[in-house]
């Protein structure tokens, strides 16, 4: 009777243990996934918005300066680490920045304007489309088309 209930305790034990160690053993390989995800997965998203936050900071530098927005990224400056291709800012990432909307005075300074951020290529990466307005607010969109002023926004910087 004894050596059944020895028996029966050992059983249960291995159990215990072979249950706590599968526990332990997909508690770290989740937690090594999720950190390969966090350290070594491109998230070009978050980097197009700070990119763009960058580049208001950048206009309201300029309008202090020269009372006006600048309407071009050669008239703006460019980055350090991006490239003008034409009328556009690349850095290096899927997403392509251009000044659009651009408003004029009558004297021809630049009142208004606003940066589309997108994607050069629609991806699982990079889905969102960005518009940032002369206020500072950032409106996004996740389907394939250009983001407008009624899609949901970033709060601006502060």
């Amino acid at each position: 009777m004894s050596n059944n209930r020895d028996s029966g305790f050992r059983r249960k034990m291995i159990i215990v243990l072979f249950v706590l160690v599968v526990g332990v053993g997909a508690y770290i390989l989740v937690g090594g996934a999720v950190y390969y995800w966090k350290e070594n997965v491109h998230h070009y998203e978050a980097g197009a918005v700070a990119r763009l936050f960058a580049l208001h900071t950048m206009e309201e530098n300029y309008r202090k300066d020269h009372e006006a927005y600048a309407g071009s990224f050669g008239e703006l400056g460019v980055p350090l680490g991006a490239r003008l291709e034409g009328d556009s800012l690349t850095w290096d990432g899927p997403y392509r920045f251009r000044v659009i909307d651009v408003v004029r005075s009558q004297a021809g300074s630049v009142q208004y304007y606003r940066i589309e951020a997108r994607p050069i290529q629609y991806s699982n990466q990079s889905k969102r489309s960005f518009l940032l307005e002369s206020s500072g607010n950032i409106h996004f969109t996740v389907d394939n088309r250009k983001a407008t002023p009624s899609d949901p926004a970033i709060p601006p910087e502060k």
